[in-house]
């Protein structure tokens, strides 16, 4: 995931202000990531087809 960051302080406040914590939040943070990973590729797919 080159080029892409999270503010994991952030994200974890936000996953907790959720009523997230524990793995729940790590989880969270993970389907960001994840999220974030997969717009990228459709983006760049997007702009070489």
């Amino acid at each position: 995931m080159g080029g892409l960051s999270l503010d994991i302080g952030g994200a974890l406040a936000a996953a907790r202000d959720l009523g997230a914590s524990g793995w729940a939040a790590a989880e969270l943070l993970l389907a960001i990531r994840i999220g974030m990973a997969e717009g990228a590729t459709a983006r760049r797919e997007g702009e070489t087809t």
